[in-house]
C-alpha cells in the first residue's frame, strides 16, 4: 500500500493504515532523532509525539505529501525546539561526551573548561604548516588579516588563503564540537 493510500484511509480513522505508517517509519525516524539527540528516551518521546501529530493531523495533509520527508521535517523541528528548550541539560550531556573524548585520562562527568579547549586548540595549532600556524597565532591575538600581511610581509589575499586553509582543518579536527557550538548559539 502506497503513503498517499495509507493516508486517505487514516482520514477515515483507519488504525491499520496508521500501524502500517509506523512500522515503515518508526526505525528510520528514531535512529535520526538518536543521532542529533544522543539520548534514547529523547529520542523515543520525539518519535512519539511526532506520530501522535500525525495521527492528529492526518485529515489535514494534502494526498501528495511526501510522507518520509513530512515525518522527518517533523522530527527534526521537534529536536530543535527540545534542544532549545533543555540547552543546559544538553550543554552538559555533550561537555561529557567531550571532555572523555579529548581528556587522556578519560575522567569521569564533569564540566568541560576553557582549559581543556584551549590545550585541544593549542595541540591542533600546533599541527599547522608553519605559515597557517602563525597566521593562526596572529588571529588569536586578535589582529585582522589585514594587519597579519604587514607583520608577515604578505599579501592580503596570502593571508585570508593560509586563513582558510588554517579554518578548514581545524574545522575537521574539531568537527565533533559542531554541535555543541549549535547549542551554545541557542543562547
Amino acid at each position: 500500500m502506497t503513503d498517499r493510500e495509507l493516508l486517505v484511509r487514516m482520514r477515515d480513522n483507519s488504525t491499520n493504515a496508521f500501524d502500517t505508517v509506523y512500522e515503515r517509519y518508526h526505525r528510520e525516524l528514531y535512529a535520526y532523532a538518536l543521532k542529533l539527540l544522543k539520548s534514547p528516551d529523547d529520542a523515543s518521546d520525539i518519535i512519539q509525539d511526532t506520530f501522535i501529530k500525525l495521527w492528529e493531523n492526518s485529515d489535514s495533509l494534502p494526498d501528495e505529501v511526501n510522507l518520509r520527508f513530512y515525518l522527518r521535517t517533523m522530527v527534526r523541528n521537534k529536536v530543535w525546539n527540545h534542544m532549545r528548550d533543555n540547552k543546559a541539560r544538553l550543554l552538559n550531556n555533550y561537555s561529557i561526551t567531550l571532555r572523555r573524548g579529548m581528556s587522556e585520562e578519560n575522567p569521569g562527568p564533569g564540566k568541560v573548561d576553557d582549559t581543556i579547549l584551549s590545550e585541544e586548540l593549542e595541540r591542533a595549532i600546533g599541527q599547522l604548516p608553519p605559515q597557517q600556524r602563525k597566521v593562526a597565532v596572529l588571529r588569536r591575538e586578535g589582529l585582522s588579516n589585514a594587519e597579519i600581511a604587514k607583520r608577515m610581509d604578505l599579501s592580503v589575499n596570502t593571508v585570508n588563503v593560509h586563513y582558510r586553509l588554517m579554518l578548514n582543518f581545524l574545522k575537521g579536527r574539531f568537527r565533533h564540537l559542531v554541535l555543541l557550538i549549535m547549542v551554545y548559539s541557542l543562547w
